[in-house]
């Protein structure tokens, strides 16, 4: 309060009082633990936490590691079991035998290799074999290789089977000649590739 308020008259105690310095009011330090008290409760409540997030995080990991062993097995099975299907439907088709002709199809052997009677020495060959419709036919251009032709997808796998027989490799759809399979010859039969089978 200042002088000019203080109601009394100064006294011994004031005069000691004006010789000496004030100092302010002294307190305890506190305890570190005290002043660091909100920090450690966060830290032991983030390490509480962490652990039982470990716990749980272990315990579902061991489960989910036992629940994997049960459909990876599961699994490998299948995929086993796949694998045999597909072996068995791979072998399959290997045992199947060649595509079968069906010999009544009418038949136009083309003599593409310029030598005469081609033709119809193939057209005796193959009426042999049991071909009921074999007419003959020269090519305006030679060629070096045979080849088979059929003209619809129906008589695809005649025109294979006739292929594989003479030795003309794979048969080609092609609508150039008006019979249903057409067989362009260059050799006589037993020569080169062609008609070994015939001998």
């Amino acid at each position: 309060m200042a002088d000019s308020q203080y109601p009394y008259p100064p006294d011994r105690f004031d005069d000691e009082a004006d010789a000496v310095s004030f100092h302010g009011a002294h307190r305890a330090e506190l305890p570190f633990w005290r002043e660091n008290l909100l920090y450690i409760i966060i830290i032991g409540a983030a390490v509480v936490l962490l652990v039982v997030l470990l716990f749980f995080i272990g315990s579902m990991g061991g489960t989910g590691d036992d629940r994997a062993d049960d459909p990876t097995t599961a699994a490998a099975s299948e995929s086993e079991a796949a694998e045999t299907s597909a072996e068995e439907a791979e072998g399959e088709p290997t045992e199947e035998p060649a595509p079968e002709a069906d010999k009544s199809t009418p038949l136009l052997v083309v003599n593409a290799g310029g030598q005469g009677g081609l033709a119809g020495t193939w057209r005796d060959t193959l009426e042999e074999d049991g071909w009921d419709d074999v007419s003959v036919a020269t090519a305006d251009n030679f060629q070096e290789e045979p080849v088979v032709f059929y003209r619809d997808e129906e008589d695809a796998e005649t025109a294979q089977a006739l292929a594989a027989e003479v030795g003309a490799g794979e048969a080609r759809q092609s609508d150039e000649y008006s019979a249903p399979v057409t067989y362009l010859a260059v050799e006589l039969p037993g020569e080169g590739d062609e008609g070994g089978d015939e001998g």
